[in-house]
């Protein structure tokens, strides 16, 4: 394998995790990056530049650690259920990621992370949502179709993703980097793996993607911690 086709490779990781993932091509190079210990892409080439270049061990496409997407679960398929509540009809849609219900004048949207709100909107007033016992109902079939969506998440990831060790360490889905202490690009907030974890990845503090959670905050100059707990997954 010449260094040619190893660059190669890590662009092709990065195509396959981008349109996975649904993000765009620069974010998903960072992404692979990372799993090499550097900041981002452009110091990995920088780095490249300078003669480094990953082992053949270390040469592992990161996606192959998520299952292979059902017919029924896969990004861009929504699964549409009708039903009514007291003779209120209700349109549940479950993606992706995400789930919407929506009815005669409202709509609620809810994201994977527990973290994030429901974004509840009303297009009538009066409204059914009015009814601190509809909504109550409404919430009750979201949150239940949500938690379904998480469940369906975490079986993509690598198991040590949403299982900590008895001592706190995780692997983030993404990256493939170990450690137990966690922080967020987007407010520097500094997390637990347990958080991580429990939060489907997104920041507990400001619900930041996984995309902004990394192992050490290198986006203030701190070193990269190279020990065990902080290596790319192998």
């Amino acid at each position: 394998m010449t260094i040619q086709n190893e660059l190669d490779l890590l662009r092709s990781f990065a195509k396959r995790l981008g349109r996975k993932h649904e993000i765009p091509h620069h974010n998903a190079l960072d992404i692979i990056a990372m799993q090499y210990r550097h900041p981002h892409w452009n110091a990995l080439m920088k780095a490249w530049d300078k003669g480094w270049c990953p082992a053949p061990h270390e040469l592992i496409d990161i996606n192959e650690f998520s299952a292979t997407e059902s017919d029924v679960r896969g990004v861009g398929n929504v699964n549409t259920t009708k039903g009514d509540i007291a003779g209120e009809p209700y349109t549940l849609e479950v993606g992706f990621t995400d789930v919407v219900i929506c009815g005669n004048g409202w709509g609620i949207h809810l994201g994977h992370a527990p973290s994030e709100p429901a974004e509840i909107e009303k297009y009538t007033s009066p409204s059914p949502l009015d009814d601190k016992t509809f909504l109550s109902e409404v919430m009750k079939i979201a949150n239940k179709a949500t938690d379904g969506v998480r469940a369906a998440i975490a079986q993509d990831w690598p198991r040590r993703s949403t299982n900590p060790d008895p001592d706190g360490t995780v692997v983030h889905p993404l990256f493939g980097g170990v450690s137990a202490e966690w922080f967020c690009m987007h407010c520097d907030a500094r997390s637990t793996g347990p958080a991580m974890a429990a939060n489907m990845w997104h920041c507990p503090k400001c619900s930041a993607t996984p995309l902004d959670i990394h192992p050490h905050a290198w986006w203030k100059g701190e070193p990269a911690d190279l020990s065990e707990n902080s290596a790319p997954l192998r």
